[in-house]
Formats: structure tokens, sequence, C-alpha cells
């Protein structure tokens, strides 16, 4: 989806994020900047993968997007939680596209020696995935989960949301990207050496009982060489909770 004009912003979901997670944040910014905004496979209106993600692949994905809308020179690339490891991917893959980097409450890497093997963690959510489809819990759940992370939608996303959080595709496509967490982690780690990142911005929600995730993001922040900036009170999806402040914080990264 392109809304706008003006310099260009790419939006990248989190972990299971959809288009429409971010209408606030996109009608603000499309006044003054072109907006893009896309599914990824199995998300929102996009059809699922057989192939779980990768850093290298959604960066490459980025990308395509731009490519396929015709937007050629730098954009500012935002990723929110998961998507922000996709996002600065992108930056550090193809750095003559990325004029600047906005990480919303971006995960962390983090060694996890007691993960399962990658083909149980997959295989063990498959499973999963078509259970809670069969049985109905997908159904009776779904929508009541994305109301509880971020509030209550707008009229015209209430129907994307009962079609999307209601697909067993969406449902195993999450879970198969939560599984891939620990692989995503240390691809990134691996993939930080490849070159230095344009303007970065590290921004992290501050619900007033999270210090210890807020003082992680700073962390982050001077580890990129950062700037950093905390909402509070804002809940992990501040899209949702804080739609024009994080346009704000976005805007003031466009060139």
């Amino acid at each position: 989806m392109v809304e706008g004009s003006g310099p260009t912003v790419m939006l990248v979901g989190g972990l299971a994020g959809n288009w429409f997670d971010w209408d606030g944040v996109a009608a603000l910014l499309a006044r003054a900047c072109t907006v893009v905004r896309f599914d990824r496979p199995g998300f929102g209106l996009s059809p699922a993968s057989d192939e779980p993600p990768t850093v290298r692949g959604e960066s490459d994905r980025i990308g395509a997007v731009l490519d396929a809308v015709g937007v050629r020179g730098p954009v500012t690339v935002v990723g929110h939680s998961m998507g922000g490891w996709y996002a600065e991917g992108f930056a550090r893959t193809y750095p003559g596209r990325a004029a600047a980097l906005v990480l919303l409450d971006a995960s962390i890497a983090a060694r996890h020696p007691l993960a399962l093997p990658r083909r149980w963690r997959l295989g063990v959510s498959t499973g999963l995935a078509r259970g809670a489809s069969a049985c109905g819990l997908q159904r009776l759940a779904g929508p009541w989960v994305r109301l509880v992370t971020h509030g209550a939608p707008d009229a015209e996303a209430v129907e994307w949301i009962r079609l999307t959080f209601t697909d067993p595709d969406y449902l195993r496509s999450a879970l198969i990207e939560n599984a891939a967490y620990p692989d995503l982690g240390a691809e990134l780690e691996r993939l930080r050496p490849l070159g230095p990142l344009p303007a970065t911005l590290v921004v992290a929600a501050d619900s007033g009982r999270s210090g210890r995730w807020v003082r992680a993001q700073r962390r982050l922040a001077d580890r990129l060489g950062a700037g950093f900036e905390s909402l509070r009170p804002a809940r992990h999806n501040m899209m949702a909770d804080r739609p024009a402040s994080v346009a704000a914080l976005i805007a003031s990264m466009t060139v």
C-alpha cells in the first residue's frame, strides 16, 4: 500500500504484524511523506509461505516491495519489534537505499542456549497451529488477542481483523516466525559487521513498569550509535497507543 507524497517512509511490522496496525501513523505521515506498508507472507493480505523467515530474505523483500512500487531513492525504514531486525538488516545489506532507520521497541538479539533444535521448534509450531485452528480455539480467541495487544480498533479495521486473526495460515505463519526467533537474532548478529548504519533512532515503549526493558533499549541505542527516545505511557504496540507521537518521531528522521 502506498499513500501520500514526499520523502518515502517504509513501515515494517513486527511479529505477526499487519498493514492495518499502522493506520493511525500512516494517515499522519502521509500528509508530508510517501508511506509504503506491506504484509509479510501469511499476514494481512499476503499468502503464506512454506519457508520460515530469515533476516536476509526479509531485507530482500523490503527492497523488492520498494522496487515494485517504483521507489528507487533512499528511504526512512521503520521496524517495529521483530520487524526492527528486518529493517536493520535492510539498512546493512542495502546501505545506499536506507536514508535513516527508526527502531520502535525493537527485539534485542540474545543468546538462547536452551533453544530446541530448529526442526523441532518449527514442527511443534506447525502442529500447535493446526490443532488450535481445527478445534476452533483460533476462531474464538484470535480477535480477542488483537484487542488486548492493540486496544479497540477503528471501525474500518474490524472486518480485516476478523478475517486475518481467524485465518489458519495467519496463526501458522505467526507461530513459525516466533519459532525462528533464535535463528533470526543470530543471523542479525552475523550481518551487523557488514557496514555502518545510516542515522538511527531507537524508540522504547515505557509503560511505567518496564524499566529493565527501557534500559535494554537504551543499551541497544548505544551499541548502534543511535539516538534514543522513550514514550511514556506506551505499550509495546506503540503505533496503536501513541500514533501521533510515533509519527512525529518518524517524521523527524525523514529526509
